[in-house]
């Protein structure tokens, strides 16, 4: 089944339950659908992704998931989207076009096996 994830409230939901509350965009950008177009600040782009497998970056921290968007999401000229954790030194504030969520979350979203992330306003 699918993950969705709603720009507007930060809701991830797999099989239509609630799983967890994170959020995506910057500033004023954050979690405010009609800023999708802005890069560095707006939430990610609607459309539908493929979930990578969970590694460890320098720039996102432990268990990052790259999202790849499929043919025929609108990326809207940017790029570099991945699922990770908050930052530490300033919560709030991680997300550049990127998913925030806890790290509990996001194993559940790796182990449950279903690949494919709708993200929807």
């Amino acid at each position: 089944m699918t993950w969705t994830y709603s720009q507007t409230t930060g809701t991830l939901t797999h099989n239509e339950h609630i799983v967890g509350h994170g959020y995506s965009g910057y500033g004023a950008g954050k979690n405010n659908f009609p800023m999708q177009t802005v890069r560095d600040a707006g939430t990610i782009p609607e459309g539908y992704y493929t979930i990578g497998s969970p590694h460890r970056s320098d720039h996102v921290g432990n268990f990052a998931m790259s999202l790849t968007p499929e043919p025929g999401t609108r990326t809207l000229g940017r790029d570099a989207f991945f699922l990770h954790g908050d930052s530490t030194r300033h919560p709030g504030s991680a997300s550049n076009d990127c998913i925030i969520m806890d790290r509990i979350i996001r194993e559940k979203v790796w182990t449950s096996g279903d690949r494919q992330l709708k993200v929807v306003p």
